[in-house]
């Protein structure tokens, strides 16, 4: 993985300024009624409320330190990493945990901190220079993955199809169609031109708790060189981290393509746990590789 408003107030906004100045907590109420309902006409103050709430969701995420799991299967082959990963000085940092599922020994591990050690202490001895380049790489990729959920909500046109439970949350179902006039503002977004998708959103806070989508007609993605087919699939899940933050939990990728006339499958399945505050965290597995490494061992 390689990885984002005011609120609107669209059924509220026949209200004059007067009205606004004196009864806001009654407006507030009565367009959060009507989301709950999940009604179509609700729908674009329901997406911009959710459009906020990830954007908030999405830039907390790098003030996490998190176990990352990646399975990617290619040629009927399965590799499986896992990883526990920290920020240090504006960047990631991989730490292996385990490799097919198997936990690395405590031994294997104490060389790992070992690495975790040597790393904190380069980087916050590098120049600033190499510290903004390196920093630079690590934002420019997320971003370009925050662009793309953000490019979900404009690719699409939204229809109600109903209310759902999910994983213990009421959430309005939404379908999504592909919109005829959508420009794609970069490469990764164009795939969108080609999908259909499905669109979970928690009725309290407005969370995404599930999106979906999957390809209807080959897209072009480098000329006629690669097309990414039908029978491509994206899921992303969303889990509670506190009563009001919600960060992304899995997301999965199975792709079909096309690349110079030859085709080929594989997978990508990547699932996010144990999330602690960065800082902590990092401090906490600074002081287990001191430990480790004392008298006695």
């Amino acid at each position: 993985m390689s990885s984002g408003a005011k609120p609107s107030r669209e059924g509220c906004d026949r209200c004059s300024i007067a009205e606004f100045a004196i009864l806001p907590i009654l407006a507030v109420l009565c367009c959060d009624q009507g989301l709950a309902q999940c009604d179509q006409m609700n729908v674009p103050d329901l997406l911009q409320r959710a459009t906020i709430t990830m954007r908030t969701d999405w830039n907390a995420f790098p003030g996490f330190a998190f176990v990352e799991r990646d399975a990617e299967t290619s040629n009927h082959k399965t590799k499986v990493t896992t990883n526990r990963v920290f920020m240090i000085e504006g960047s990631d940092y991989y730490m292996p945990v385990a490799v097919d599922d198997k936990p690395l020994t405590e031994d294997q591990l104490d060389e790992q901190r070992a690495k975790l050690v040597e790393e904190s202490y380069r980087r916050s001895h590098e120049t600033e220079s190499q510290r903004r380049r390196r920093s630079d790489r690590y934002w420019k990729e997320r971003n370009q993955t925050g662009i793309l959920l953000g490019e979900y909500l404009k690719a699409f046109d939204f229809t109600a199809v109903g209310e759902e439970v999910l994983n213990g949350h009421s959430t309005c179902v939404l379908d999504a169609k592909p919109r005829v006039d959508y420009r794609p503002p970069n490469r990764e977004a164009k795939i969108l031109t080609g999908m259909q998708g499905r669109l979970w959103i928690e009725t309290e806070g407005f969370h995404w708790v599930k999106a979906e989508a999957e390809v209807l007609k080959p897209v072009s993605i480098l000329g006629v060189a690669v097309r990414v087919l039908p029978g491509t699939h994206m899921e992303l899940s969303m889990a509670t981290v506190t009563p009001s933050l919600w960060l992304v939990s899995s997301f999965s990728v199975s792709v079909k393509a096309s690349i110079v006339w030859m085709s080929t499958e594989r997978s990508e399945v990547t699932s996010w746990a144990d999330y602690q505050p960065a800082a902590a965290a990092l401090e906490h597995e600074l002081r287990r590789a001191s430990s480790s490494s004392g008298p006695g061992r």
